[in-house]
């Protein structure tokens, strides 16, 4: 038999049983719900805040590690160039376009050394040996210039006071490295940055990134460092006779390749055995950006209608610390001849070495250089190595 009050607790219970399963519902819809405060990490990607890509760039490095430079994010090729026009590589600085203030009259007399490799002999493999400097003999020979008071500019910071007709501070020269050879990053840039000097690296374009040849990553380590990088040609060839386009190749092909590989246009070229002639000496001038080139000869003498065909004087292994300081020091004397009391700066030539000096009279040391540097238009002289230069 049932109880009267069965019924009621039957109906009391249902409503409980609804209650808490309205009271879960309402918790699931609140916890489910958007939230008024978002986590700061989305899986969507944001259309203000694209990810970031490499950014090429022209400038270089500014911080350059010796041991292993920062990889450069530029492309390099080896551009077969008819031209110098700065649209062929269009990443890279161009050079300011201007014009000379300096009258034909103007003269300076710095010094410009030439160097190859600065590696141990044993290092050296069957580069000649007259080609091979010791790292210990480069730093002797710089210690000494350094003790002296000299230091040193770029060959296009020489162009640019050429151009504008501005000396150089006393005791100013300038140190050229050639062919390119990985030494000059490995070997050389230490001892230069020991005493404060700079120099310019001539590079052969085509060797770019070749073992034992400077890598594009050392070439902007070297220009962060204050170097600078200029034209050795393609090919490393002897300008004389070559036809217009090869011409072109070995000169324009070569700026424009330095250019991808640096990001600026090269302002400076050596002539590879001082080998050149009218020809080749337009064809430089014709390379937009091009300020000066030089080639190899006794004494020093810049002006702007023969910035082209400025000198350089050989520096050898054995050329020691205290030779070389005697020349720079007079440099109106052979190369490397000693200096005798006659020998005065007062006396050396305010012109051109193959004129005659307007001195009272000659002292016992030749006042000019013997005999003038030969243009190789008409008496070619081979370098010392027939192999490199």
């Amino acid at each position: 038999m049932s109880r009267p009050g069965d019924p009621l607790r039957a109906r009391t219970g249902a409503f409980v049983g609804l209650a808490f399963l309205l009271s879960a519902l309402l918790a699931g819809c609140s916890a489910g719900g958007p939230s008024a405060s978002p986590s700061p990490a989305s899986d969507q990607p944001s259309a203000a805040s694209p990810s970031p890509t490499p950014e090429v760039t022209a400038s270089p490095t500014t911080s350059p590690d010796l041991a292993s430079p920062s990889p450069s994010p530029r492309p390099f090729a080896i551009i077969a160039a008819t031209s110098c026009n700065p649209s062929l590589v269009p990443y890279a600085l161009p050079v300011p376009s201007s014009v000379p203030a300096v009258s034909s009259r103007f003269v300076l007399q710095v010094p410009v050394l030439m160097y190859h490799r600065i590696v141990p002999l044993s290092e050296a493999g069957d580069s000649l040996s007259g080609l091979v400097v010791p790292p210990a003999t480069f730093d002797a020979q710089l210690s000494t210039l350094e003790a002296a008071g000299w230091h040193t500019i770029t060959a296009s910071a020489l162009a640019d006071d050429l151009e504008k007709g501005t000396k150089p501070a006393p005791k100013t020269f300038v140190i050229t490295i050639d062919d390119g050879w990985s030494d000059g990053y490995t070997y050389a840039l230490p001892i230069l940055r020991d005493h404060g000097f700079v120099a310019t690296y001539y590079v052969i374009a085509g060797r770019i990134n070749w073992v034992n040849f400077l890598s594009v990553d050392q070439l902007n380590g070297l220009i962060a460092a204050g170097n600078e990088v200029g034209v050795h040609t393609m090919d490393h060839v002897g300008l004389a006779g070559l036809t217009d386009a090869r011409l072109a190749y070995e000169i324009d092909g070569a700026a424009a390749t330095i250019a991808s590989a640096t990001g600026r246009w090269p302002e400076t070229l050596a002539y590879p055995f001082g080998d050149f002639d009218t020809r080749a000496e337009a064809a430089v001038q014709a390379c937009t950006g091009l300020k000066m080139a030089f080639l190899e000869g006794d004494g020093t003498y810049e002006t702007w209608p023969t910035r082209f065909a400025a000198p350089r004087v050989h520096v050898y292994p054995s050329t020691t610390a205290a030779t070389l300081l005697s020349w720079v020091e007079h440099p109106w004397l052979p190369v490397f001849a000693t200096p005798t009391p006659s020998a005065h700066p007062s006396t050396a030539p305010s012109v051109h070495p193959s004129s005659t000096p307007s001195t009272p009279s000659a002292p016992s040391t030749p006042s000019a250089p013997s005999t003038p540097p030969a243009h190789p238009s008409t008496a070619p002289t081979p370098h010392p190595s027939a192999a490199s230069s």
